[in-house]
């Protein structure tokens, strides 16, 4: 009996120009067993996607083109593998080409994810990145260093035109050597060598006025604008030559541009700023008793943490996540009859669970609410009835210069400070009742 022929899934796809003589074909989106692959854009030989597993979620990352042909080409060669395997696939393409955003964040400390411990249904999780602006950093990566900014962005127009006209010569013959090479470096676009060398000659005649003009265009072609104003303003006060001295007025402006927009930016308040987890500060313990029936209980009630966790964008005004708070409950009951024993105190430690939304407004401001979700004992389900479900609290902040968040709930009047402890997020369990779809 002839066997059945099993034709490769359709896909859509663009044409990439790949090489001036050849172009090649890249899959627009596919799917496999373990989801779908969506294109999002080309950067020269890399590309951005999204993958959609089977249960919804959705992530962003990138990939070499090769890579994303080869696993185009698997997924329908590899139609009758099992999902298990296709998965086991997924997972070492993601895990080597997703942005290293989780071990680049928090340089200050070693990375770890803010996942709770005991709980192992809970994933932790660390913003892909949007669609960044030209010339801008992803978000949730350090900000790359000048040599690796994408070559996609170019420099402002008379950036370009300074560089490309700057002097042959420094003028003095014991930095020459320097200040040609950099020229060199930089004619071949070469952004590093052309930096280093130009400090080089710049160390060694600081009074030089060609060469620091020529190390501030290496530096605003760097995308360096705080590096490279002051070395072009002690060259301007130093004295240039006729053509650099004409064009220096153009290229200072653009430098100061290029650094108010960074600061603008940098102030700018979006949901994927705000991304990731934050600590806040606990109260004191309070002890309080009752006299009960020849008995004395007294319970103390002392808060352990605090804790943020915001994970899902919403658009461009809105970001979700949690609310977790945590604190211990020892009851001690002292008997008024001396011939009745004490029974040993009692721990317990109850959780409080908050669904969170904030909304970011168009001044920066903040305005927010968590509902509570679940109230329970550490290992135990929620509270069944739980007279706490559904409570409401409001808040109002704002972002601070280093990333804190300072909200005033309710009536309060001093604000709650959270502190943030990282870009990665947890999710929490499923069995808390957080659902943000």
């Amino acid at each position: 009996m002839a066997l059945k022929t099993k034709h490769p899934a359709a896909v859509t796809g663009r044409i990439l120009p790949h090489a001036p003589e050849r172009l090649v074909a890249v899959a627009q989106s596919f799917e496999n067993k373990a989801g779908r692959y969506e294109l999002i854009r080309i950067e020269g030989d890399r590309l951005r996607y999204a993958f959609t597993n089977h249960q919804g979620h959705r992530i962003e990352a990138d990939m070499a083109v090769a890579a994303w042909r080869r696993m185009q080409a698997k997924g329908q060669t590899n139609a009758g593998l099992p999902s298990a395997v296709v998965a086991l696939l997924l997972f070492a393409a993601v895990a080597t080409q997703a942005p290293r955003a989780l071990a680049q964040s928090d340089s200050a400390q070693p990375v770890k994810t803010a996942a709770l411990p005991e709980y192992p249904p809970t994933r932790s999780i660390t913003l892909p990145g949007a669609r960044p602006a030209a010339g801008q950093p992803q978000a949730g990566q350090p900000e790359k260093s000048p040599a690796e900014a994408p070559s996609g962005a170019a420099p402002p127009p008379e950036v370009i035109a300074a560089s490309l006209a700057l002097e042959p010569s420094s003028g003095d013959p014991n930095i020459e050597l320097h200040y040609k090479t950099a020229l060199l470096a930089l004619g071949r676009e070469d952004l590093t060598v052309a930096a280093e060398e130009m400090k080089e000659a710049a160390k060694a005649a600081p009074e030089n006025a060609v060469v620091l003009y020529g190390l501030a265009v290496i530096q605003a072609r760097n995308r360096q604008p705080e590096l490279a104003l002051p070395n072009l303003e002690n060259a301007l006060r130093l004295g240039l030559p006729g053509p650099e001295s004409a064009r220096a007025p153009g290229l200072l402006a653009s430098i100061r541009y290029a650094i108010k927009k960074e600061e603008a930016e940098q102030r700018k308040v979006t949901p994927l700023k705000l991304w990731g987890s934050y600590e806040g500060p606990v109260e004191d313990p309070v002890q309080e008793f009752e006299d009960r029936a020849g008995r004395t209980i007294f319970k103390v009630r002392t808060p352990l943490s605090r804790e943020m966790y915001l994970w899902k964008v919403d658009g461009e005004s809105t970001v979700r996540g949690h609310w977790l708070e945590k604190s211990t409950l020892t009851e001690e009951i002292i008997y008024a009859d001396n011939k009745r024993h004490d029974a040993k105190p009692k721990t317990i430690t109850e959780e409080h669970w908050w669904l969170v939304t904030i909304l970011i407004n168009p001044d920066g401001s903040l305005d927010g609410s968590r509902i509570q979700t679940c109230t329970r004992e550490t290992g135990f389900g929620c509270e069944r009835p739980d007279p706490r479900h559904g409570a409401v609290l409001a808040f109002k902040g704002h972002v601070e210069p280093n990333g804190d968040l300072a909200l005033t709930q309710g009536d309060e009047k001093q604000p709650l400070l959270l502190k943030k402890k990282s870009r990665v997020a947890s999710t929490p369990p499923a069995d808390v009742h957080i659902d943000v779809d």
